[in-house]
């Protein structure tokens, strides 16, 4: 009866025969309460369904496992900086309420309405986004990145020490910044509560979302909402007349995602486990596929695509990072594989590793013609080179933009140095991996799973999804088996001292 929705008195008439105005007051509270059996959206009230019950109480678990990992996740590498950039960085966040050179002419956005969208236990956030409508009907989408810049000199020492550190590390028990903490997550971020500095750039799309006008500015914003994904994805959910931008951007951006995936991009929506420590344990924690992170993430590539476009239409040399195609199986193959995860596997099989480099070329997993990264500049050192090169382009900061023979090795040093943080990071959560399955030995049983490709067929051994786990692993087959059998998956050994870890998977 509530599939296509009902109004309030027509809710209330289920519960009261005759809902007097009281009794439509309580119902709108219980509704508009934490509640998980209904959701409101436009004035019109539905039963939420089965799935929408599992993402929306598996959110809930992540966010409150986000605030009690919170205190241990900020254990900061903060003695690793040389004693000369701890003491630029705290220099630098006394001095940032001053003003500094070039902030009388920033564009002052912060009458938009932004949106900043993240983990409930990010400290550096580098990003936000906004809507602004026109009388014409063209509207555009602002992303809104935070600008380093302002504070930070090219060739002073947090920027070399930032250089060297390539990223910032995201591990299952502490987070090691690019930058000074209390720089990275101060002054830096795009924190609500005051004017930010930021590089915002504004892309119209047409109706078959293409990028059909850009304008990239030095600005002022201000940070309207700071929202969870989980938050996020109500705010999208409900939509309510008053404040329905964040569903608007959302409703532009996921035809700009349909558009990329016409253009041969890879979509891959599915859950993902990561390692976390809590007092010292590691925990299994499973991302689920959201509304908010989907167009989080398309709004970013959407930023990264129109600035480099713009950067190749300006012959303007940049960190851009490109991916070839290396088609595994041909279409008519692909398509006789079960759609989701057994066909991505074997869709990320075929492709090239991604690789940096100064001139633009497609990005074929994206389904980008031309692609760079430019939305974390406070945890990527590429996107802060990205701003930098746009930055002495248009005079904006005091520096010659780098010619290709230049910026070149320089980019070949950060592949190296981001393929060696990819590592740190997996070697992190290959350990937590073993150390939790140590702890559930005695309790573990068969986990379903389904057969996504061979790794050693001559061996029987395969790349496995066990589904519970939303993890991807090597096992070895007992049974014949194909991709997209399904299978029960055992610990046959696990050993982390010595790095061992055996999985037998069977028929079932």
């Amino acid at each position: 009866m509530l599939d296509g929705g009902i109004d309030l008195l027509a809710f209330a008439k289920l519960l009261f025969a005759k809902p007097t105005p009281t009794d439509l007051a309580a119902c709108w509270l219980s509704l508009a309460n934490k509640q998980d059996l209904f959701r409101i959206r436009q004035d019109k009230i539905f039963v939420r369904t089965q799935p929408e019950l599992q993402h929306l109480r598996q959110a809930r678990r992540r966010q409150q496992l986000a605030i009690q990992i919170k205190p241990e996740s900020e254990v900061f590498e903060v003695e690793q900086f040389p004693a000369e950039c701890l003491a630029e960085a705290d220099r630098l966040v006394l001095s940032a309420s001053e003003s500094q050179p070039g902030d009388s002419a920033r564009i002052d956005l912060s009458h938009l309405r932004s949106f900043s969208i993240d983990d409930p236990c990010t400290v550096e956030i580098d990003d936000a986004i906004s809507i602004q409508h026109s009388a014409d009907g063209i509207h555009k989408i602002w992303i809104h990145v935070a600008d380093p810049h302002r504070l930070i000199q090219p060739g002073g020492c947090l920027d070399l020490e930032a250089q060297r550190r390539a990223s910032s590390i995201y591990l299952s028990h502490r987070l090691v910044p690019m930058f000074p903490i209390g720089l990275g997550s101060g002054p830096l971020s795009l924190s609500p509560g005051s004017k930010k500095a930021a590089i915002s750039v504004a892309i119209c799309l047409d109706q078959n979302s293409c990028i059909v006008g850009i304008d990239i500015v030095r600005s002022w914003v201000q940070i309207t909402y700071a929202l969870s994904y989980s938050d996020a994805d109500e705010l999208i959910e409900l939509a309510p007349p008053q404040d329905a931008d964040l569903a608007e951007i959302n409703a532009l951006l996921l035809n700009r995602r349909l558009w990329r995936q016409a253009q041969g991009a890879l979509l891959m929506d599915q859950p993902e486990g990561r390692f976390i420590r809590m007092d010292g344990r590691p925990q299994l924690e499973i991302t689920e596929p959201g509304c908010s992170r989907a167009m989080v993430a398309e709004a970013m590539l959407l930023a990264g695509a129109a600035v480099a476009n713009w950067a190749k239409e300006h012959q303007l040399a940049m960190p851009f990072r490109c991916q070839a195609g290396n088609q595994s199986l041909a279409p008519d193959q692909l398509i006789e594989l079960p759609a989701g995860a057994v066909r991505w596997a074997h869709q990320r099989l075929g492709l090239g590793r991604s690789r940096l480099q100064s001139e633009a070329a497609a990005h074929q997993a994206l389904g980008l013609s031309a692609y760079l990264q430019w939305t974390s500049p406070i945890r990527r050192y590429n996107d802060l080179l990205a701003h930098r090169q746009w930055l002495t382009h248009q005079n904006l900061i005091e520096a010659e933009p780098l010619a290709k023979e230049l910026i070149n090795p320089l980019l070949d040093k950060l592949e190296q140095q981001s393929r060696e943080v990819g590592q740190i990071s997996k070697e992190d959560q290959r350990c937590c991996l073993l150390e939790w399955l140590v702890s559930l030995k005695p309790k573990l049983i068969a986990q379903d799973g389904v057969m996504l490709r061979w790794l050693r067929e001559d061996q029987n051994l395969a790349l496995v999804r066990i589904e519970p786990w939303a993890l991807e692993l090597p096992a070895r087959l007992r049974d014949p088996a194909g991709p997209g059998d399904l299978l029960k998956i055992n610990v046959q050994e696990v050993d982390p001292a010595r790095d061992l870890l055996h999985l037998k998977a069977t028929i079932g």
